[in-house]
């Protein structure tokens, strides 16, 4: 027996974690079948668990002394067998964060220029008239008088939700954010450039903008900002803003001419809308360093750092981390994660150096729908960071950021999640990370304003390069632009090698189709440029890869390349989080279903991106919990979740309501929709129980127990007769279904959804309360009282779940709903349906993670292998017979309105879950596979299926073989500590033993023959 793969709050050498009581888990290995852990010791630092009696090897808390700031733990697990067999493990360590706000010994110090800080203190605001909820377009005017010295002029504006016209001295400027829309897009949040000329003496500029006053998302009123910089010969920039406008609501003819009298038009009020960004444009990345003398011989260095923005640290010249966008996307009004790195290996003796850059990550990017810059927090970009260093001699020294830090410009100008990044090598100035750099001519930084939020340790898998991809093709469509099929539809950016002349300007345009003349189509990424540019220093080969930006792209279009580029020359770099792969499927006999599988993957690789988001490549990239709700049994398979979940929940958790409710999309601009919907609001539900049954983990239950029992009070509070009628937000329902013309439209009834929902979670409540040794009485009373409402409101009796659509009879089904006498009847209306349409799907987001399930359950084999197979649309097998290398975000993605058309979506992958669970026959009878439910079914036109899945507790794997008469072969290895319940039709042989339709097996590898 060996004791194998320590692990404390689901990580191996966990580093920086805030848990006062880790729970920590171990594996059993051994050689033996059936070998089962018989009792435990743990020795962790101080604390000795003494002999404990027990066959746990997970969700094992922590019992020693109350930890402190910055302690390193070491620990070690003894076990014994059955039959007294005894193991040792080698050592494993955790260390614990910063506890407290006074463990912080550094200051926020500014990340801007003297241009943006100029920029912010001219004070540009959302302003309106009076009345927010206003639907006149709003005339704004400024007249005003520019200098005669005057060099040049930038207008700057922005409109919510509709600017239809900017008029620069009676000159009409185009609008370059067109959408082919019915109108402009609601753009608003960030401010664009307007041509037009601007003279010394009497200038006027005018914009007309129309607010959005009813729609499908809620609505909140207008908003009108401006800033007009002014150049001055002497190198001045005078500033005027929005306040200085005047406004006219509906306003007169001529109202836009040069001369114009629009004095007595009112001033205008600060927006009632929804308004909390700042809309000044984008500003260059920034430099910050410092120097610091390790005096003496250094034994451990620890660097904690984190960013109002995104950061890159060094030290001596190298990364500190392979992370990417560090910190990453948090509801930063309750809190900005840091992290922790072991720096150790990068200080010298002597001189050291320590430096950053600090572009905008997600804080600063434009982000949302409405593309608002500093949507989470008020500007301007800040930095923080401290350095501790261990001598040998027992002393520590600290090196942190503060006013005797320096800074200066980067050579990146503009770094945004959606657009790309702009940088400059003519401006990089070498060795600025390098001791002896010299700095005088940088400017001193300034302390910055402390937020009013928390810092939490971020110990979930960071955001690295996992992967490079070389492009399968390189064509030249149009001269000079050379496009790079990379094959397959990923996250990241490229990384490209060139060598040319100073000045000379690479673009790299990302996008997921290409137009008819095989050029970049980025016409689906709605308002997202997804470029990137890179100037030439001249200086030899040069290789550029972005620091603060990211994409999801197949192509990717190049420009300006000095030369003709090869596909040695850009190289595509897969990024994401770093979740560890566990699992893998072969389908022997049907490839298609290889294909589907391999496209689900990419996209929970695409889409586990510091959250989990519904899309890698447009203007969204945000956490819908619906999206994640639905996909989590499959995600749990292919991917460890564990820390990457509990930190989306963190998230969840800072951003429900008061009231209890929990959003739709997390983290959410602060000016996002405040609404939750059925369906999706519940994944602060159901992922606690979803980890609780992948991995056992009570702890998920336990922090999040006061904002489920929230949600459901929320639920309940209006809705007294177990029918979710009232409260129900936005209502997505069925979202994307089959028959909708217009995403929104009902095809099955909302109230039915979201009545279903509240049943399951009240049944997920009381298995949850039972688990951790609360009461579950309240929670079961509820569930019988909800499915006796659903049961007589919806359920007809011939089986019917309300309006007959397939998912009204998925959900009823699935969720328990359906009195017993009428299951078979509903099930049966469900193939039908599905038989009617040729072996065809109709749900949508909320019915197509059950139905293979339902079917399965029902014995409507038929209709399973039908629905898997299927390539016709709409079906699973329609997105890859039209060479889709991920999932999309609607069955029919190939065509309608392209901005619904996300061609990197797992929602519709939940079907992996299916494929693990019920065709290779791995799911968990119990939390944590401590007992193991393999149950295969075979489908003679699918075939062969062979998976593994390295569970908690060890890996799993199993192989289906069989013919038109069915299963004939079940072969499954299991690791020790576990027991399978196998469960196969009809009579079968286990080495001598016989049995028939169900045995009861332990650790080791077995094969199960057809009688």
């Amino acid at each position: 027996m060996r004791i194998v793969d320590l692990r404390t709050e689901y990580t191996a050498d966990l580093l920086g974690t805030e848990v006062r009581r880790p729970r920590l888990s171990w594996r059993i290995e051994s050689d033996v079948p059936g070998a089962v852990q018989a009792s435990y010791r743990i020795r962790a630092g101080a604390w000795d668990s003494g002999v404990v009696a027990s066959d746990a090897t997970f969700d094992v808390e922590y019992g020693g002394p109350a930890l402190e700031s910055m302690q390193r733990v070491s620990w070690a697990v003894e076990a014994t067998d059955a039959d007294g067999n005894r193991a040792q493990s080698d050592q494993a360590w955790f260390e614990t964060g910063l506890f407290s706000p006074k463990d912080w010994r550094a200051d926020w110090i500014e990340a801007e220029d003297d241009f943006a800080a100029a920029d912010r203190a001219a004070g540009v605001a959302w302003v309106w008239t009076e009345t927010a909820l206003d639907d006149r377009p709003h005339a704004f005017r400024l007249d005003f008088e520019a200098p005669a010295d005057l060099v040049r002029a930038e207008v700057l504006v922005a409109g919510k939700d509709h600017l239809r016209g900017v008029w620069i001295n009676g000159e009409k400027s185009p609008l370059d954010w067109h959408f082919d829309w019915d109108t402009y897009l609601p753009f608003w949040g960030t401010l664009g450039a307007y041509a037009g000329e601007v003279k010394p003496g009497r200038n006027s500029v005018c914009a007309l903008v129309e607010a959005d006053t009813a729609g499908f998302f809620p609505v909140d009123g207008g908003a009108f900002a401006a800033l007009i910089r002014l150049y001055r010969a002497d190198g001045s920039v005078e500033r005027i803003v929005s306040d200085a406008f005047r406004v006219m609501p509906s306003p007169p003819a001529g109202w836009a001419e040069p001369g114009f009298d629009a004095s007595g038009w009112a001033a205008p009020a600060p927006s009632g809308a929804n308004v909390h960004n700042d809309p000044r444009p984008s500003e260059p990345a920034m430099l910050l360093r410092t120097e610091f003398t390790a005096e003496r011989p250094v034994v451990a260095a620890r660097l904690y750092a984190t960013a109002l923005g995104a950061y890159d640290a060094r030290i001596n010249g190298k990364p500190v981390t392979g992370a990417i966008l560090a910190p990453e996307i948090s509801v930063a009004a309750d809190h900005i994660l840091y992290q922790v790195y072991d720096v150790t290996d990068l200080i010298q003796p002597g001189a050291n150096a320590l430096g950053a850059t600090v572009g905008d990550g997600f804080y600063a990017s434009p982000f949302g729908w409405r593309i608002e810059r500093y949507g989470f927090g008020p500007a301007p970009r800040r930095f923080r960071a401290q350095l501790r260093l261990d001598y040998a001699d027992g002393t520590s020294d600290w090196v942190a950021t503060g006013t005797g830090w320096r800074l200066s410009t980067s050579a990146i100008a503009k770094s945004e999640i959606y657009d790309g990044e702009t940088r400059d090598a003519r401006q990089e100035q070498p060795g600025w990370d390098l001791p002896g750099f010299d700095a005088s001519g940088w400017a001193h930084a300034k302390r910055g304003a402390a937020p009013n939020t928390r810092l939490i340790a971020q110990t979930s898998p960071l955001l690295e390069r996992t992967g490079t991809l070389r492009a399968k093709s390189v064509t030249e469509p149009l001269p000079g632009r050379y496009v790079f099929d990379f094959g397959q539809n990923f996250p990241g950016w490229v990384r490209i090698r060139a060598t040319g002349h100073a000045g000379t300007t690479i673009t790299a345009r990302f996008a997921e189709l290409l137009n008819p003349d095989g050029t970049a189509d980025l016409a689906n990424l709605r308002l997202a440029k997804a470029t990137d540019s890179f100037t030439l220093a001249g200086t030899g080969e040069e290789v550029f890869e972005p620091s603060f930006t990211y994409h999801g792209f197949r192509y990717v279009e190049v420009a300006g390349y000095p030369g003709v580029p090869t596909a040695d020359d850009v190289l595509g770099m897969v990024v994401h989080s770093a979740c560890r792969e566990i699992g893998g499927m072969t389908f022997h006999d049907a490839p298609l279903l290889q294909t589907i599988f391999d496209n689900a993957l990419w996209s929970q690789r695409s889409n586990f991106f510091a959250v989990p988001t519904d899309c890698p490549q447009r203007d969204e990239r945000m956490g819908w919990m619906g999206d994640i709700q639905v996909f989590m049994d499959a995600a749990a398979f292919n991917m460890e979740v564990d820390p990457f979940i509990r930190r989306f929940l963190l998230e969840a958790r800072a951003a429900q309501r008061s009231d209890g409710a929990y959003p739709i999309v997390v983290p959410q601009p602060l000016s996002f929709p405040d609404v939750v919907t059925a369906g999706w609001s519940e994944a602060g539900i159901i992922l606690p129980w979803q980890l609780w049954q992948r991995y056992g983990d009570t702890a998920a239950i336990d922090e999040n127990w006061e904002a489920m029992t929230g949600w459901m009070a929320f639920v309940a509070r209006t809705n007294p007769d177990g029918i979710w009628r009232n409260d129900r937000g936005l209502d997505l329902g069925d979202w994307l279904s089959v028959d909708a013309i217009k995403p929104d439209d009902e095809t099955t009834p909302r109230v039915l959804c979201a009545t279903a929902y509240w049943a399951w979670c009240a049944e997920l409540m009381a298995e949850m309360a039972e688990a951790t040794g609360r009461d579950a009485a309240e929670w079961r009373d509820l569930r019988a009282r909800i499915g006796e409402a659903f049961a007589a409101e919806f359920v007809a009796a011939d089986g019917t779940a309300g309006n007959g659509s397939q998912c009204s009879q998925v959900l009823a089904l699935y969720m328990g709903l359906v009195p017993g006498d009428r299951r078979a009847a509903a099930a049966e209306i469900l193939a039908n349906d599905i038989r009617a349409r040729g072996m065809k799907l109709s749900t949508g987001f909320l019915g197509t993670p059950y139905i293979l399930d339902v079917l399965a359950d029902a014995g409507r084999h038929e209709e399973v292998a039908g629905l898997l197979l299927q390539t016709g649309y709409p079906s699973w097998g329609y997105m890859p017979a039209q060479g889709a290398t991920t999932m999309w975000e609607r069955w029919n993605g190939d065509t309608g309105d392209l901005s619904m058309n996300s061609y990197n979506h797992y929602a519709f992958g939940a079907i992996v879950g299916f494929f693990y669970r019920r065709l290779a026959g791995i799911a968990p009878a119990t939390p944590g596979f401590r007992r193991i439910a393999a149950r295969p079914l075979w489908y003679p036109a699918i075939g062969r299926v062979s998976a593994r899945y390295e569970s908690l507790i060890g890996l799993i794997e199993a192989e289906t073989d069989g013919d038109a008469t069915g299963l004939t072969r079940f072969a499954l290895t299991i690791p020790a500590n576990t027991v399978a319940e196998v469960e196969l039709p009809g009579r079968w042989t286990l080495g001598d033993q016989h049995f028939e339709n169900r045995i009861e097996v332990g650790s080791g590898t077995h094969d199960f023959r057809k009688s």
